[in-house]
């Protein structure tokens, strides 16, 4: 869903007329919380190791896609220079109202997920978690509540897939492959998959981790393969001895 969000605002951006940047971004959105919903419906009928099955199967399938179809995402070549971003780098900085669109939407995002996860639906969700026979024998609709949390993801990521898309001002498809998934999933588990301040704590330690190795002297092909066997150690490292990640529950 990130990678359809960030096309769908490319394509809108480079299109012969244009549209504004949050008119396409509510597109993007929107796309991806249908898309989101057709995917997720088949995986929510399973659970356990094949529910990550059907989630590894549907990556798969979304980087072949990305890698092959040229008319639309175009392929190895990636797509470059949105009309509306070519100024984005000049003097090799980022524009200062991209910066800005980025805060901004992580401010609201944050608060959109503060208040859902404090209204009757997230505590649903959270009691999903923790016991979903229960709250099924308590007359719940559990798969509506799990489609409606795949809509909020859906949405979420794709205005991020955007927001990435216009902040680079080209996509290509290694950009939302396999790596990139494990990457995001590494951020979450080192942080704290069940609290705000682990969705920023995670991200936060991982991206600052890669300009560290640029204080050490080695080729940048060996710092690439060791930045990724950094992050598979650490996930396999939290999964084993600190699944709450570093914000732990209470935060």
């Amino acid at each position: 869903m990130f990678g359809v969000g960030a096309y769908v605002v490319a394509h809108f951006l480079m299109a012969a007329d244009p549209l504004p940047f949050i008119p396409a971004l509510a597109i993007a959105a929107a796309c991806c919380v249908a898309l989101n919903i057709l995917v997720t419906l088949p995986s929510l009928r399973v659970s356990g190791d094949y529910f990550v099955v059907t989630s590894f199967g549907i990556q798969l399938l979304a980087t072949a896609v990305f890698t092959n179809w040229t008319a639309g995402t175009g392929g190895r070549q990636r797509l470059a220079g949105h009309p509306s971003t070519r100024r984005v780098r000049a003097a090799d900085r980022v524009h200062p109202a991209i910066h800005d669109a980025v805060r901004r939407g992580s401010a609201l995002g944050c608060l959109c997920f503060y208040l859902i996860m404090r209204a009757p639906f997230g505590r649903l969700l959270r009691a999903i978690r923790e016991d979903e026979s229960a709250v099924a024998a308590a007359g719940k609709n559990v798969l509506r509540a799990k489609v409606s949390a795949a809509a909020l993801a859906g949405a979420f990521a794709g205005t991020a897939g955007g927001l990435y898309a216009t902040f680079l001002s080209f996509i290509d498809p290694s950009s939302f492959d396999l790596d990139a998934s494990i990457l995001l999933l590494t951020m979450v588990v080192v942080g704290g998959a069940r609290t705000l301040a682990g969705s920023i704590i995670g991200p936060f330690l991982l991206l600052a981790m890669p300009q560290l190795l640029t204080l050490v002297d080695i080729p940048t092909t060996i710092a690439a393969a060791a930045r990724q066997l950094i992050y598979g150690v650490l996930l396999i490292l939290f999964m084993l001895f600190r699944p709450q990640g570093l914000a732990g529950e209470k935060l």
